[in-house]
């Protein structure tokens, strides 16, 4: 009960700010760290909701804190002024020519981000539920913007977005405890606690908070269900395209990359303790610059590093890797989606399709090139290098060259390697070792103008997520997708996970229950014979036809269970 009367307060608290605070123009929140000051945007339907950006949640991780776990912020005495985003961490720009030789950011980055939608007056002293949502960027770089919130602010919905350390200076490892690495997950994981402790400030509620995120993001996502140091800090997750089973988000030879790197920037390379003080000296702009020096063909492998098995840490944030984890058992045991979309093999394919040398260059280098474009340089006795990308060429491309009139083959290799196989098994690993649900979906949206014209022979799309994530990236990848049209579609996925603890436990668990109403699926039978439950043909906006077409898309609402239990195919 005093837990209940605790929660009260703290939203009325949270309400009268807010309604004063509108009077005032400005939101002003309380938290455990101290007062915050934001500012408000207007939401995609035109409506007013709170940002409070640039809220660190831990101390700067520079000078003697750099390459070490992150450490909680101390609270503020004043009141902190939260009205614009903070530098991205410090990272390489992905659209210059010349990637190396360019940086942008900063080593003082670990702040987040919160949005909130005004109280609902229809829902007097219910909190919020809550996205945490993790960039993606194959650990090397990238950030958020505010391209999300302001759809799900119309949804009642908070959105946190967060930055984390990357590259060299987020995932350096020497396999031991002088430096154990996944400094970036951890810095997610500080976040996240920071968000449970405070999100019922802003009026959300830390029961629950939903975890996302895309390629990276979705991989680390995943990573919090496998570590202690996230356990109870929140209630469901999803992982687009992105899991820790994922080939590239599991670093091998760390130890020997962080000597090599050493070496790069003339520290000491034989003891890591002599490196660590010598690196901790230098710019940090020195350590970032060495990163493509670990990509040597048109920037692949695409993360060089990223996250380890901390075997030898006295603290790990895992000390086993992924698969061994799930098998074990020890594994969070709450609901999670992770799923892939029909054309996955764009990123990293897409960045060269328009480049006939390189096209050309793979092709005629194949043997030597295939171990690092594949990332199996490390994992693998060189001596079977070859015989590898041999069977690897035999099964995609048979005695076909390599060039755009086989762009599809190249294209569902990459997806393959990179991400569909090891989603699905991600997938039901995770699966057979929880008893909270698990879903894998396939997403083969294709838009009126689509990527996949200019570069393959296939009618089908990628880059819905994409968009969603992050408008930046949509721009870069996918030009002629709508912004607004990709970000309502995903837009349905975060809404119904937002709400996974109120998925209902029915007698029939064909049925489930959404914030856009009821699903009914079907039951399906695995390889293994085992059954499970498919929800196929969900409508996700009303149909495009009529007076409807040309429009923007419209929420799809519907009251009775909606039976979805097949296909539908868009003409």
């Amino acid at each position: 009960m005093l837990v209940r009367a605790s929660a009260a307060v703290i939203l009325i608290f949270f309400a009268i700010d807010f309604a004063s605070s509108q009077q005032q123009d400005v939101p002003r929140v309380w938290t455990k760290s101290g007062r915050i000051r934001g500012h408000y945007l207007i939401s995609a339907q035109g409506k007013k909701y709170a940002a409070f950006e640039g809220i660190p949640y831990a101390m700067p991780p520079i000078g003697p804190r750099r390459f070490e776990p992150p450490v909680p912020v101390k609270p503020w005495a004043n009141e902190l002024s939260a009205n614009h985003t903070r530098d991205v961490c410090l990272q390489h720009r992905r659209d210059k020519n010349k990637w190396g030789a360019y940086l942008q950011g900063s080593e003082d980055c670990l702040y987040l981000d919160v949005y909130v939608p005004p109280p609902n007056n229809s829902k007097k002293n219910a909190s919020m539920p809550v996205i945490f949502y993790i960039h993606g960027g194959a650990f090397q770089y990238g950030a958020t913007t505010q391209m999300g919130a302001k759809y799900l602010a119309d949804y009642g919905v908070i959105l946190v977005t967060i930055k984390y350390r990357l590259g060299v200076l987020g995932f350096l490892s020497t396999e031991d405890d002088v430096l154990p690495g996944n400094m970036g997950l951890k810095d997610q994981s500080m976040a996240l606690q920071w968000i449970h402790a405070n999100i019922a400030s802003f009026g959300g509620d830390p029961k629950k908070i939903t975890l996302a995120g895309l390629s990276a993001g979705g991989a680390s996502v995943h990573y919090h269900y496998l570590s202690p140091m996230s356990r109870g800090l929140f209630h469901a997750g999803m992982s687009f395209s992105g899991t820790a089973f994922d080939c590239w988000t599991q670093t091998e030879n760390s130890r020997e990359k962080a000597f090599r790197v050493a070496d790069l920037v003339n520290c000491p390379n034989h003891e890591p303790q002599e490196m660590m003080r010598c690196m901790k000296s230098l710019r940090a702009e020195s350590l970032v610059g060495v990163e493509p020096n670990f990509m040597p063909w048109q920037l692949n492998p695409f993360t060089p590093f990223g996250p380890v098995a901390e075997r030898n840490s006295k603290r790990p944030f895992i000390d086993r890797s992924p698969v061994e984890i799930i098998n074990s058992g020890d594994v969070q045991d709450v609901p999670w989606i992770t799923g892939v979309v029909s054309e996955e093999g764009l990123y990293p394919v897409a960045e060269f399709v328009n480049k006939p040398a390189v096209l050309r260059e793979l092709d005629q280098q194949w043997l030597s090139i295939a171990p690092h474009f594949l990332d199996y340089y490390f994992t693998i006795p060189n001596h079977m290098h070859s015989a590898v990308a041999r069977v690897v060429r035999e099964n995609y491309f048979g005695n076909k060259t390599i060039g755009n009139a086989t762009l599809p083959q190249l294209i569902r290799m990459a997806g393959d390697r990179f991400f569909n196989v090891d989603a699905q098994r991600a997938a039901k690993a995770q699966a057979a070792a929880n008893k909270s649900p698990v879903w894998f979906f396939h997403y083969s949206y294709r838009a009126n103008t689509s990527m996949s014209d200019r570069t393959t022979n296939s009618t089908k799309n990628y880059g819905g997520q994409f968009a969603f994530a992050n408008e930046r990236h949509r721009c870069a990848i996918c030009p002629l997708l709508s912004g607004r049209i990709c970000a309502m579609i995903v837009l349905w996925f975060l809404v119904l996970l937002s709400s996974c603890s109120s998925i209902a436990r029915e007698d029939d668990p064909r049925v489930v229950r959404t914030s856009l109403g009821g699903i009914k699926g079907s039951y399906k039978e695995s390889y293994k014979g085992k059954k499970y439950v498919a929800f196929e043909g969900v409508p996700y906006a009303l149909p495009p036809v009529g007076h409807r077409r040309f429009r923007v898309t419209i929420f799809f609402y519907f009251l009775s269970p909606k039976k979805c239990s097949h296909h539908y195919t868009c003409s």
